[in-house]
């Protein structure tokens, strides 16, 4: 079984932003100076998991994903599901795949295959925050999951398998080397089947010891190394 990466509510703690480069996500988008409260309406601490959860994610998003008011708002309380990890994604319009890939950029060395805008690239994603606030819950390992292994992107759709997006990918890439300073997928790729490249293929995506790697692969074609991460609800 792939190894987990640290998560839980007693170590969600914030550290402060530090940019490398001149000019930055948060000069070019918004100040974090004043932040306002989400609208997510938290439960008081009757559900104590759930509102460190938020609380974590609200100053992730506000403090190092440079998004002012990360709107949470139609999020549910939920309780802890052992062997999994929730992202909470914001509705908000800044959030894409190119901005979040260029913060990434901010803090550790990346590469993606094409100079265009991944936004222009990736034109199908199962799901987006842009269109409103969700959880995505996944398994919460370093490498993608093992029990899919050779099944193509294809495949998982007609076995109704939602798998992550790249969106929720660097999120995920994000979210782990600011909790342990590592990164996922060392030894295998993720293929982001929730996601379609303009030509059909799928984003695969890797730390290749050196770099936050993101590629193609062709949708209907198998690898052992290539998994998806499923999603799932609770």
């Amino acid at each position: 079984m792939s190894p987990e990466y640290a998560f839980s509510a007693k170590s969600m703690t914030m550290g402060s932003t530090s940019v490398k480069h001149g000019e930055s996500i948060a000069e070019k988008i918004e100040s974090t100076q004043s932040l306002k409260p989400s609208l997510l309406i938290r439960t008081r601490r009757t559900n104590p998991y759930f509102d460190e959860v938020c609380d974590y994610w609200i100053e992730l998003w506000q403090k190092q994903l440079y998004i002012k008011n990360p709107d949470l708002a139609g999020i549910t309380p939920f309780t802890a599901h052992p062997w999994y990890q929730p992202l909470m994604m914001p509705n908000h319009e800044l959030i894409t795949t190119q901005r979040l890939y260029d913060i990434c950029c901010e803090h550790f060395n990346c590469w993606k295959y094409t100079e265009c805008s991944l936004d222009k690239m990736v034109v199908m994603n199962s799901r987006d925050p842009r269109k409103g606030s969700y959880v995505a819950w996944i398994r919460n390992r370093v490498e993608a999951d093992e029990e899919l292994s050779n099944l193509s992107a294809v495949k998982l759709e007609q076995m109704k398998i939602p798998g992550i997006t790249l969106l929720e990918r660097e999120v995920m890439e994000y979210d782990c080397f600011h909790r342990t300073n590592s990164h996922l997928d060392i030894n295998n790729m993720t293929i982001c089947s929730g996601s379609r490249y303009l030509c059909g293929d799928v984003p695969r995506v890797r730390w290749d010891g050196k770099r936050f790697f993101i590629h193609w692969f062709f949708a209907n074609r198998i690898n052992p190394i290539m998994r998806t991460r499923q999603i799932f609800t609770f």
